[in-house]
């Protein structure tokens, strides 16, 4: 699938802070983002920061707002949500090498990893289905199903939810929050219900005069599901921008 009608530009320095954010509109086509180069590009190839090489330090924030019609929307909403993702990430690669003259390509390199693993005491995860979505939740997806991970805020605290959640994906999440990759190895082939409360990644990221009792993350993976992340060398796939420019607004 690709984009009917693409609008790109610059946002007024005046609405930065104001417009950063943005993605498509759940089941269809539309996307409306206002995001620096690496943000649209991470989301564009579903990568994390780290694996980006050779960005451009550009700090202008572009506005996206583009669509297809009314008949791709109805292609794009029977799918499954991997499959919705997968279409919804080429269709802004395909914009984002017409109107920025994109090229890139992938590589493998070796660097810092981390591993997933079994904390000693063994895991505490709910077996899938231990923790029914609450009936708020139920309202807002409706007839679609409930996301396998959601960022929520739960009894006043920020929290990861899963709902049958697999190890993979749990590993490809805190890829993400840890700034690095992180693979499975804890041996857990099952999925699961699990919440994890946390404030910051580490406790260094936290004041000294802080006394919140709620851990950061490294901390909340062993205390609260009984894993732990150790650090390793491993390959990290990377992808390489051979050639980018900005592009002439419309």
């Amino acid at each position: 699938m690709t984009f009917d009608v693409a609008s790109v530009r610059v946002a007024s320095e005046s609405n930065i802070g104001v417009m950063m954010g943005g993605q498509f509109t759940p089941y269809t086509t539309n996307l409306r983002l206002s995001w620096t180069i690496d943000s649209l590009l991470n989301i564009a190839y579903g990568t994390n920061r780290f694996q980006l090489v050779g960005v451009p330090n550009w700090s202008t924030v572009f506005v996206i707002e583009a669509k297809s019609d009314s008949e791709a929307d109805a292609k794009l909403a029977a799918l499954p949500q991997d499959q919705q993702r997968a279409e919804q990430w080429h269709m802004l690669q395909a914009l984002l090498e017409d109107r920025f003259k994109l090229k890139t390509h992938w590589e493998t390199r070796q660097g810092d990893v981390y591993n997933l693993v079994v904390a000693k005491g063994g895991p505490k995860l709910g077996k899938e289905g231990s923790i029914p979505p609450p009936a708020q939740d139920l309202k807002i997806f409706g007839d679609k199903p409930v996301p396998v991970l959601r960022q929520k805020a739960y009894e006043g605290k920020p929290a990861w939810v899963a709902h049958g959640c697999s190890m993979d994906n749990w590993a490809a999440l805190l890829s993400s929050m840890f700034g690095r990759p992180v693979a499975d190895k804890t041996g857990l082939t099952g999925k699961y219900d699990f919440v994890l409360k946390y404030k910051g990644r580490w406790d260094s990221d936290r004041n000294d005069d802080d006394t919140d009792p709620t851990p950061p993350m490294d901390r909340a993976l062993q205390e609260e599901l009984g894993l732990k992340v150790e650090a390793a060398k491993g390959p990290v796939k990377v992808l390489v921008i051979d050639h980018i420019e900005k592009p002439s607004e419309n």
